[in-house]
């Protein structure tokens, strides 16, 4: 389990923030991030967490081949420019993302990626800035 505070920003397609696991190299991992911007949009909210095993299944795709699958809303929305806390188990195949100590996660997928193992770190997306606090990673 990995469990991390982390900051983004209200600004539309320019800010990206989450954690990387099962890093095999700068282009292969997976991952769970967040877009802020999204938070409180009613028309984009759906888009608010998303997972992808990179480099095969970038968000893109996986929107395009499973719509509404390895993404989704939080409920409740936090504010985009507040901090969050994102609880991430991570337990092969299944992973489930907790925001702000909600007891339902916000987001449940079956992995892609089948690494299984590698390093974990901080990843922000597409020039984007992000803060990040109280990293915890707990052994399985």
């Amino acid at each position: 389990m990995i469990e991390v505070d982390l900051k983004g920003k209200d600004i539309q397609g320019a800010s990206f923030v989450g954690i990387a696991f099962h890093i095999q190299d700068k282009d292969r991992f997976e991952g769970i991030y967040f877009r802020p911007f999204n938070f409180q949009n009613p028309e984009r909210d759906n888009h608010s967490v998303q997972y992808v095993s990179l480099p095969e299944h970038d968000w893109s795709k996986l929107r395009e081949e499973h719509p509404g699958v390895y993404e989704n809303m939080i409920d409740p929305a936090p504010q985009p420019n507040d901090w969050l806390h994102a609880k991430i188990e991570v337990n092969y195949p299944s992973v489930k993302v907790y925001v702000n100590g909600a007891s339902q996660p916000s987001l449940e997928v079956t992995q892609i990626g089948k690494q299984g193992k590698g390093q974990i770190g901080l990843w922000v997306g597409n020039g984007s800035e992000g803060a990040f606090k109280n990293l915890k990673i707990y052994p399985e």
